[in-house]
């Protein structure tokens, strides 16, 4: 592995999203362009596609629960979902989310690292713009190959950089000059856009991601580039 952005400690990332919270789907459709509901769609797709019977399915780094709630709307049976975060703020909006429902949902504040769930207990994980927040990846890696069952699948959802040079060099300007300015208007944080910008920058190569899985033990890995390069997603399956 390559460098991982960890500039900031845990608790202050907490701190950050937790000032965040209430405007953070506000905020991640503007910056997006709404691009992110397509490659939550994708994502979902990855893992109904890898795994169509889900009966247990854990979402780290779960903030506002739009992806894990994306996931049950989506599934055909009724599905046991765990929603694990470190930001009681963030999870305070998954809960005001949760409507009737035909599953059974449980909120977790937790650490993304060292997962409370027994061993080979659920079928799918995801973790959608999460993984490069945490501060050891590859730990994160492993307590997932050992909480999803034999046949489960790992999806990870990940904002990325172009290979193209020409949409590199937009991306950057983007990132660098734009990001921080929109967050501070929608959010009242400019350090928080500030802090996404730089993890994006310095987070590892979706390659290496992918190795990073295989080397774990997960087999069929994929590796799906999204607009460009922008968002990538990284699979596997546990054999």
């Amino acid at each position: 592995m390559t460098k991982i952005y960890q500039k900031n400690q845990p608790e202050s990332i907490q701190k950050m999203f937790g000032s965040i919270a209430e405007q953070y789907d506000k905020t991640n459709a503007l910056l997006s362009f709404n691009l992110h509901r397509y490659w939550n769609r994708k994502l979902i797709q990855t893992v109904q596609n890898a795994h169509p019977q889900v009966d247990q399915y854990l979402d780290l780094c779960c903030g506002t629960g739009e992806i894990a709630y994306a996931f049950l709307k989506k599934s055909r049976n009724r599905i046991e979902a765990f929603l694990l975060d470190f930001c009681e703020e963030m999870l305070k909006c998954a809960r005001s989310k949760q409507q009737n429902s035909r599953d059974r949902i449980h909120f977790i504040q937790g650490d993304a690292q060292e997962i409370p769930l027994p061993s080979k207990s659920v079928d799918a994980v995801t973790i959608a713009y999460g993984i490069r927040n945490v501060k050891d990846p590859q730990k994160c890696v492993n307590d997932v190959f050992r909480v999803l069952r034999p046949g489960g699948v790992f999806a990870i959802l990940e904002l990325t950089q172009p290979t193209s040079p020409l949409m590199s060099f937009g991306h950057r300007m983007y990132l660098r000059a734009v990001l921080p300015i929109i967050g501070k208007l929608t959010a009242s944080n400019k350090e928080a856009y500030e802090y996404l910008s730089n993890s994006i920058q310095a987070f590892i190569p979706p390659e290496d991601l992918q190795k990073l899985l295989i080397e774990t033990g997960f087999e069929k890995t994929r590796k799906l580039s999204l607009t460009g390069g922008i968002a990538t997603i990284v699979s596997g399956i546990k054999c």
